[in-house]
């Protein structure tokens, strides 16, 4: 895999509880916790959603790279600032990120952050470099804070890919090497 594999879901199908209960029947444990914590349906679709599409990543990984023991080379696991990553992939990185009604995430052989925000004329945040700083921070696994207080800095425009569709922003940092 020389390039990102990149994936966009709509959740609005998943409302639907037959269809809900078809994917949730599909995810692993701790994705299944993650969506029984949240209490509104529009969480529990989204964390679904992010589920299904870490499904996607993971066969797309399996079908571009050799793994010799199966399913278990792709076990989630959290770092301790609660950053998810593949416990027995340490040159595999991925990213999740949701917003309203949609999902995107990535994966990549090197580190990645996605960002998207639901593009509201009434926010007052800048959404370009508001989905930038997340999207950096995710793919170092920091937290917004450390933008926000200055701890770091942004790279050059071209470490990132941006651009907006249906009512939305959407931002991919991938790291250069």
């Amino acid at each position: 895999m020389k390039k990102a594999f990149i994936k966009i879901l709509d959740v609005s199908f998943l409302y639907d509880d037959k269809e809900f209960n078809k994917y949730y029947e599909k995810m692993p444990e701790y994705r299944r916790k993650k969506i029984d914590f949240f209490k509104f349906k529009k969480d529990k679709c989204l964390s679904l959603g992010a589920g299904i599409l870490m499904n996607d990543l993971i066969q797309h990984a399996k079908e571009k790279l050799f793994t010799e023991d199966g399913q278990k080379s792709f076990e989630v696991d959290f770092s301790e600032q609660g950053k998810p990553f593949f416990k027995y992939q340490p040159d595999l990185y991925f990213s999740l990120a949701h917003s309203e009604k949609k999902v995107i995430a990535a994966i990549s052989q090197k580190r990645i952050g996605v960002d998207i925000e639901k593009i509201d004329e009434k926010n007052k945040i800048n959404l370009s470099e508001w989905t930038k700083a997340e999207s950096y921070v995710k793919a170092l696994g920091l937290s917004l804070s450390d933008f926000i207080e200055g701890r770091i800095l942004l790279p050059p425009e071209t470490s990132f890919t941006q651009w907006s569709a249906d009512g939305y922003i959407f931002c991919i940092y991938e790291e250069r090497l």
